[in-house]
């Protein structure tokens, strides 16, 4: 039977229907193509992730003077990477705890930031007891550690770090010779005793400067070792003075230091074997320890005090920088090692741009190449020209050499750096000043050989070598 079509209505030839449904199915065709070719069914190429750091430094505890500003440094380091294009194209994540100047504490948060934070990479610990409980975890999860403030020798141990530890403040075997030099050199003193808090940082210190002084032909009669949270040293004081030395060394951190120098000046008056120079580690070179010294619960004549420091060398860029820190941080002053954090954080994020990864052990892997510390020189990175790092390191073979804040850091195969020392004073008004500045071409040090702990010399013209600089160090 034939099929009818609605009243009025022709049926259209089969033949010009095939030829629509042809025409149909080509035009989806080349709309399918071009939309493939144009990229929209393309897979988006996916984003690099985030750079992670952590910052692993003393808000609280016997170090506290340090760490709210050192932490601040890092920020400002954050924050001119991220505006200048970030890392691999993302910002920075940073995350912050605080070792307490605990080692159980900074062993916590070191946990803390490898498994809940995700952490390529540490900036910390603050204090070198920190820094040893806390290495073979970082170690264990590939991540990289930069101190800028752990100074003991014997982190220059890859056996210990397996080269996951680098810092951008010189070892203590430096210091330890800077100070017994000066000690014995510059004001001729040839009887010393030692004071040092009971770690490897009092302890690392105070064995370099017996070690060097007595070398010199100086005696040390006493070394004394304080339990840090002790609350009375009257009878460590006694021990200290009872060999009657020229000067005393004294290897701490303001925590401890506030309480004992407190007891030393109540038994001042009736003691007249105590009125000897004091001379401080960096550990308490603060102008706020200073001011608590000086303060009428405790009445210490802190001009008569003088310490020794790594300190940054004069400059443009360091001055350059102090002018960027205070006005990020509302005129704020830099405290001691505030620019070795900020280079820290710098030469990480140099490490992962170069490795073109954020992945930890690709940062341990470029950290020393960055830092111009393997010799392969590459365009001068300065403070705050982050753009210029992405253009240079972006480009085929392109290869830097970061000269940071606090002076040149260069990496050496155990991850240290040298680096510039001071002795500081204060003056009239009670302000940290610098007397004398060593440069760093002043101090000769050879390979570090634990076994003999041969750690460091200092040159024949360390004498004329001194710039003396009666002058403010605090900008």
């Amino acid at each position: 039977m034939e099929e009818t079509t609605p009243s009025g209505a022709k049926p259209v030839p089969k033949s010009r229907a095939v030829w629509i449904a042809v025409a149909v199915i080509v035009v989806i065709i080349v709309v399918v193509l071009a939309a493939v070719l144009g990229g929209l069914f393309t897979p988006a190429t996916q984003a690099k992730p985030a750079l992670r750091i952590g910052t692993l430094l003393s808000i609280t505890g016997a170090l506290s003077q340090y760490g709210p500003g050192d932490t601040q440094g890092a920020y400002l380091a954050v924050h001119e990477i991220n505006k200048a294009g970030g890392v691999l194209g993302q910002p920075i994540q940073l995350f912050t705890e605080d070792d307490q100047t605990d080692s159980t504490a900074a062993a916590a948060a070191t946990t803390k930031l490898i498994t809940q934070n995700h952490v390529n990479a540490i900036v910390g610990a603050q204090f070198s007891g920190g820094t040893i409980a806390s290495i073979g975890i970082a170690k264990a999860a590939g991540v990289p550690m930069v101190s800028p403030s752990a100074t003991w020798p014997a982190l220059s141990n890859l056996t210990l770090t397996g080269g996951y530890f680098f810092r951008t403040a010189p070892s203590d075997a430096l210091q330890g010779v800077v100070a017994a030099n000066y000690l014995y050199t510059n004001l001729s003193f040839r009887y010393i005793n030692l004071i040092g808090r009971d770690d490897s940082y009092g302890r690392g210190l105070v064995g370099v400067i017996n070690t060097k002084f007595t070398s010199l032909g100086g005696h040390v009669n006493t070394t004394v070792i304080i339990n840090p949270k002790a609350t009375t040293f009257q009878t460590d004081i006694q021990t200290l003075f009872s060999t009657n030395p020229q000067a005393v060394y004294f290897a701490g951190f303001p925590g401890e230091g506030l309480i004992l120098m407190s007891q030393w000046q109540a038994g001042l008056s009736s003691n007249s074997g105590w009125n000897r120079p004091w001379f401080f580690s960096e550990g308490l070179d603060s102008q706020a320890f200073m001011d608590q010294l000086r303060g009428s619960s405790v009445n210490v004549d802190v001009t008569k005090i003088r310490g020794t420091s790594p300190v940054s060398p004069f400059g443009a860029i360091h001055d350059a920088w102090v002018v960027q820190f205070k006005a990020a941080n509302n005129g704020l002053v830099p405290v001691l090692y505030s620019d070795y954090t900020y280079d820290a954080v710098y030469l990480i994020a140099l490490a992962a741009t170069k490795a073109k990864s954020v992945d930890g052990t690709a940062i341990q892997a470029n950290l020393r190449a960055v830092s111009g510390g393997s010799g392969s020189g590459g365009t001068v990175i300065k403070p705050g020209q982050w753009a210029l790092a992405l253009t240079t390191l972006n480009a085929t073979g392109g290869t830097v050499n970061w000269e940071g804040a606090a002076g040149s850091e260069n990496f050496d195969a155990n991850g240290d750096v040298r680096g510039s020392y001071e002795v500081w004073g204060v003056n009239s008004t009670f302000q940290i000043v610098r007397l004398a500045f060593f440069p760093e071409s002043s101090i000769s040090a050879p390979p570090l050989t634990f076994a003999s702990q041969a750690f460091a010399l200092v040159s024949s013209g360390f004498v004329q070598k001194v710039q003396s600089a009666l002058i403010s160090r605090r900008d």
